[in-house]
């Protein structure tokens, strides 16, 4: 029988984090604040072994006291090998390529350059998912990845099996 997969996840050190933290390292302001990234899956198997589906995430960034605001969201269709599925527990790797679309706001009160702009633009996104592991019952379970991308170098959450 054929499962969907909802899942809700907890991501950590995210390309756009990533590279957010790299650009504020040599940006004048010493001040700022990122979130996320916060993500969402959806799986449909194919087969016992592959899954096919989506991924979504969004994060963001706060450059100085709230004056530079970047926002990143990304969609990305995903292709999921399960290598090991037992009744309780299993082991898988990931594969998800799309867009990013990111909004970057200039706050009203920013009183430095006069010449930046609020500005959006669309770039290519990734995450390749070197393992995963899974452990709980049918319906739900507990997961944690390994990987390289959006959605982090470490992923955890709940999913959920319907």
């Amino acid at each position: 029988m054929k499962k969907l997969m909802m899942i809700a996840t907890l991501l950590v050190a995210s390309v756009s984090i990533i590279s957010g933290a790299f650009v504020s390292a040599f940006s004048s302001s010493s001040r700022g604040g990122k979130w996320g990234p916060i993500g969402v899956e959806y799986y449909h198997h194919v087969t016992p072994i592959i899954g096919l589906g989506a991924v979504g995430t969004i994060a963001g960034c706060n450059w100085g006291d709230d004056e530079l605001t970047s926002t990143y969201i990304s969609v990305m269709p995903s292709v999921k090998f399960n290598w090991l599925r037992k009744k309780h527990f299993g082991m898988y790797s990931a594969i998800s390529a799309g867009i990013m679309f990111i909004s970057d706001n200039v706050s009203t009160s920013y009183h430095g350059d006069r010449d930046i702009k609020s500005k959006s633009s669309t770039s290519f996104m990734f995450q390749g998912t070197g393992i995963g592991i899974e452990a709980g019952g049918e319906a739900i379970r507990a997961f944690a990845e390994l990987g390289f991308g959006e959605k982090g170098t470490l992923c955890a959450g709940l999913r959920y099996k319907f």
